[in-house]
Formats: C-alpha cells, structure tokens, sequence
C-alpha cells in the first residue's frame, strides 16, 4: 500500500478539505505548497514504489499533525511541547504506526477498531489488535500487513461515510 494512499483515504474518511490537510501537513512539520500537496494527493501507479510520492518519514509528520490538529500538543507537566515520536523505522512499521496514531487522534478505543475491521467484513481478534498496538521489542508483537490496514481504511469508510 503507498504511503500517499493512506493520507487520501484518510482524507476522504474524515471529510477533510485541501486547505485543512495542508494545515495538519504543517502542524506535523511539513509544509508543503499547493502544487507538491496535489502531487502527492495524486493517485500512484500501480507499479510505484511505496513512498515515491510521500517519504515514510513524512507520513509520520502528517500522522503527528493529525493528532496535533484533533487532541492538541502534548505538553509536559512544566507546560513545555513535547515533541513527537518518530517511529517509522522500516517500511514493515508504516501500518502499526498509522493505526496506533489514528487510534490516539481520533481517541478510538480497541472496540472501535474491531468495529471497523467487521464493517469490512474481515475477522480481527482483541487479542490480534493488543499485539499489533505492542511495543516493536514485544516477543507478541504483530506486524500489521496491508490487508489488515486497506480493510481497516476500507471499515472506517464504510462506518463514518456511510
């Protein structure tokens, strides 16, 4: 799955206009003008490579700005920002990351997460999303594959757009 694909599905789940999609591409870290931001709205080749339109590194700063844009900065107990993680190491951690950080801008809970996989009418155990929200150096860890992440996109269309 292309990691620009991700952001346009998401766009589309949570009805989110250009101007607003650049704005949270901004509060991640990354600005973008309109002409770079339309190429990587744009529909990838079906042969591309997975971030030939959007780096792994910058999904993540659009996935920071999106719970920037929905729950606010985290801030320590001094009032100071805490800046955000960076966890995209390989390509095999894009979609446990993606899900984890929608999970925590959207303030979804593990019910709602099932709830979406079975909108896609795909079977996912309580226990398969625990060890897919693990820490990598977890011995029950779950590497999310694409399957997992399309049907979980395709669930959240399919509840939140009806």
């Amino acid at each position: 799955m292309h990691n620009n694909d991700i952001v346009r599905r998401l766009q589309y789940i949570f009805n989110i206009n250009s101007k607003d999609m650049m704005t949270i591409f901004k509060l991640g870290g990354l600005v973008l003008d309109k002409q770079t931001y339309l190429a990587i709205m744009a529909k990838p080749d079906q042969d591309s490579a997975r971030d030939a339109q959007l780096s792994r590194h910058d999904l993540e700063k659009f996935m920071n700005g999106l719970i920037i844009s929905q729950r606010g900065h985290k801030t320590n107990p001094d009032g100071s920002i805490v800046e955000p993680d960076y966890s995209m190491q390989r390509d095999n951690d894009i979609n446990n990351v993606v899900i984890k950080k929608v999970k925590i801008a959207m303030a979804y809970t593990t019910e709602d997460l099932l709830g979406f996989w079975a909108a896609a009418d795909f079977k996912v155990t309580k226990g398969e999303v625990g060890a897919m929200l693990r820490r990598k150096s977890h011995p029950k860890y779950l590497v999310v594959g694409d399957q997992f992440m399309r049907k979980l996109l395709m669930g959240m269309a399919n509840s939140l757009r009806g």
